[in-house]
Order: structure tokens, then sequence, then C-alpha cells
């Protein structure tokens, strides 16, 4: 007989194809591909009338529950978790689950009125307190997050986390003496398989065929270093001026228009659909990730660098860029930088000459970085991993 196990997602995003409900949707899936007989609850917190659609994403054989929570905010926090844990009780008792999958730690609270005979793995995504003191929020919100986190550890036999990085830093700021697995985050690997033949005629539909084209995707929020990756091109631009920068965003640039301008014809500023971005991606040589000192930004697995290497380019980052610089020395492209600010002109020149030795060896080292990212940064390769970890409960 099948073991039955419940994953819980407090807070699960009806709204949008994040990175957070990606990952829990593959969770699923593995679950159920391994052997278990897999429940789903998920506590949403707006967006109600997307229910129907969430709910037809769930495989079939997965029975899943969607339910209306009210928000940690105006005082509600005590209640709201009340409720979802007298739910979770309740729906434990019905399906008779053995084992618990909490998705975030802030979903932890879900379980406190359990048994402590079931069995509970917790998938840290991130570390939200750091998130939560950047963007301002509420010393009430901190601490509700540091005690599910403190909660999660406590009461997990295993965690999940998605870096190295996050489960060093959870152990030096709050510990933990269960054993843990990495499961990073993986990219669309069948949306990135694009003929080079359509690569080769959008570069020659952009005239861009003899040009080393620089890529930055993503936001254009003040940690995501934009200005920063701008000043860093101009100054390439001024060693070779066969360098382009591609910008794709939607977000609103007006804040950079000086800078962008002062790049004259040699940019393109591109807002673009989803399905777009494999295609507009493989025509880029180089793409920044470039992050300031911060625990967000340490912690993290960022899906954009296996994007990036997905189509073969390499990556220029920083040490705090999340697990980059695991994955630029293992694929043996790209570089690391220690600083983003007052970089010396040497290592400007560095990276000038390893951007120019990739471009060189272009075709060789594309297919080195693509057969790397595709081996290790799959969500099958997470499902092994998760796969060995079940196999000694």
């Amino acid at each position: 007989m099948k073991r039955k196990i419940l994953v819980i997602h407090n807070g699960y995003p009806l709204y949008g194809d994040g990175g957070d409900k990606i990952r829990t949707l593959n969770m699923l899936q593995s679950l159920d591909s391994i052997g278990f007989d897999v429940c789903f609850l998920a506590f949403y917190k707006k967006n109600f009338s997307l229910v129907s659609v969430n709910r037809k994403n769930i495989p079939l054989n997965i029975k899943s529950y969607f339910v209306f929570t009210l928000p940690d905010r105006w005082g509600l926090g005590g209640i709201a978790a009340w409720f979802r844990a007298v739910i979770t009780w309740v729906i434990v008792k019905l399906n008779h689950i053995e084992l618990i999958q909490l998705e975030t730690s802030l979903s932890a609270s879900c379980v406190r009125y359990l048994k402590k005979d079931i069995f509970v793995i917790t998938d840290f995504h991130a570390d939200p307190v750091p998130e939560l003191q950047m963007n301002g929020r509420s010393k009430s919100s901190i601490e509700r997050a540091e005690k599910d986190i403190c909660y999660a550890l406590s009461r997990s036999q295993q965690i999940i986390v998605v870096s190295n990085n996050l489960a060093n830093n959870l152990k030096k700021y709050y510990s933990y003496d269960c054993s843990f697995s990495i499961l990073p985050c993986s990219f669309n690997g069948g949306k990135f398989r694009i003929d080079s033949a359509q690569t080769l005629a959008l570069r020659e539909k952009m005239n861009l065929k003899d040009r080393i084209v620089l890529c930055y995707l993503g936001g254009l929020q003040k940690w995501q270093c934009v200005e920063e990756t701008l000043d860093l091109f101009l100054r390439l631009k001024e060693k070779d001026n066969r360098y382009f920068f591609c910008i794709y965003t939607n977000d609103d640039l007006t804040p950079f228009t000086p800078k962008i301008d002062l790049l004259g014809n040699d940019c393109l500023c591109m807002s673009l659909q989803y399905e777009q971005v494999p295609l507009y991606l493989s025509i880029i040589d180089a793409g920044f990730v470039l992050r300031h000192n911060s625990l967000v930004n340490i912690n993290a697995s960022p899906t954009k660098i296996a994007e990036y290497m997905a189509v073969g380019a390499m990556v220029i980052a920083t040490k705090y860029s999340g697990d980059a610089q695991t994955l630029v020395e293992d694929s043996g492209y790209g570089m690391i930088l220690d600083e983003i600010e007052n970089i010396p002109s040497e290592v400007v020149d560095e990276l000038d000459m390893k951007i120019h030795s990739y471009k060189e060896n272009k075709v060789n080292a594309s297919a080195i970085i693509k057969d790397y990212v595709f081996k290790n940064r799959l969500w099958y390769a997470n499902e092994i991993k998760l796969k060995s970890l079940y196999s000694n409960i």
C-alpha cells in the first residue's frame, strides 16, 4: 500500500507562475512519481477566482484542497494560524496521513496540533526574515517569521534547502540538528531547446552577427543592481566597440534612461512574454546577475543563472549571487566578481579577456555550459535526490 503524504503550502500564489509555485508543483509531481499517495493543501490569501484554474494544474491522481486563509496582518495572525492548524489536523485525520512536507517555513505552524510521530520535512525555499527586513515589514511580521523558522527546524526530521549557503546560514542564525538535502531551483528545460538556425536568423535580423551580446534579464528593483550592471557594461564598451547590451524586462526603465541613452544604438530594451524569453536569450553571449552583500541574495538559487546557461551563455555574477559561484566553477565558464562598486581596472580587463576567450571558442564553450546545466539544473536531477531522501524514511 502506498504511504500517504500531505504537502502543505501556506500562502500559495494562485496568480502567475513564480518560482515558489513551480517548485511546489514539481514536488507534487515527483512525490507522486516516487510512489506516494499525495494530498495537497494550499492556503491562499487572494485571487480566489483563480482557484478552479489552479486546481486543474494539479495532477489528476493528487487530491487537492484549496482553502482561503486570513492574512497574517492587522492583528489577524494568531487567528489565521489557528485556523490553518485546525484545517490541517482535520485533513490529516480524514486521509490517514503518515508524512508531511511543508513548502516554505511559513507553513510550519500548520502542523502544531499533529502527533509527534508524524514525520515532517520542511522545504526551505528561502529565509524570509532578511527579505521582510529589506522590505521594511513590521517588527511583528519579522518576529512571526522567525518563530516559524525555529519551529520548522525543531519539528522537522529532515530539511530541504535550495542552496548550501541557505543551509549554512539557517544553522548559523537559528541552529538545527537534522540532516539536509540541497535541491536547487531548476528551469524549464523543454522551453530552452532552441534550434540554432532560429538563433542565427534572429541575430542576423537584429544586425548582431559580429557583435558581443551581453544581457540583463529580470526586474529593476534596487537589489537587482541594474545601475551597477549598466556601469560595468559601459566600462567594457570602452574596451571593444562590438559590445551590445540587451535589457529584457517588463518593468519601467525610466529611472535608467540617462545611462541607457549613453549606449545609443548599442542597446536593445524589450518587454518579453515568458514564452519569448528562451529564443531572445539564445542570441546572447553572456548574462549579468550582479548582487550586493545581502542574505537575501547569498541564500538564493536564482533560476535566471540556469536560464542564461541553458542557452550556452557565460555568467557574470558576484560572490553574493546565490549559488552562481558553484555553477561557474563547475561548468568552467563565467566570472565571479568580489564586488560591484569601485571595480579595479585590472578586474574589468580580466572580465573583458574572459568574454573574448569565450566568444572565440563559443561553439565548444556553449556546448559544455549547456551540457552541465541540463544535467544538473533540470528538476529531474532533484527528483533523484528526493527519491533518495525518502527511501531512508
